[in-house]
């Protein structure tokens, strides 16, 4: 325990109470230090974790739209080529009626 003030020999039972109570004050400031310590640490592994998924997922996502993009073009493609090839000129009527 830690005393501040110098022990008596004959101690009373208010000089323990008082020494009792201030060990337990102090042991109460160190568990609520270390228990906000534990939450701090816990929100900024959380945030952490969340920043690094999002971060390798972001790559992922970029994949699957450059892809999606792609099949777009080549299937916007195609129909080009199919209405010049039939000679229908849908995608031209399609875009009159619009205008």
């Amino acid at each position: 325990m830690t005393i501040k003030r110098k022990v008596r020999p004959n101690l009373t039972n208010y000089d323990v109470i008082e020494m009792v109570q201030h060990e337990i004050r102090e042991s109460e400031k160190r568990i609520f230090r270390k228990t906000i310590m534990a939450i701090f640490t816990g929100v900024l592994c959380i945030v952490l974790f969340i920043y690094a998924f999002f971060t390798i997922q972001g790559g992922v996502v970029r994949d699957y739209a450059a892809e999606a993009m792609r099949k777009a073009f080549e299937a916007e493609r195609a129909v080009h080529i199919i209405d010049e090839a039939a000679g229908t000129n849908f995608l031209d009527q399609a875009q009159g009626h619009q205008k």
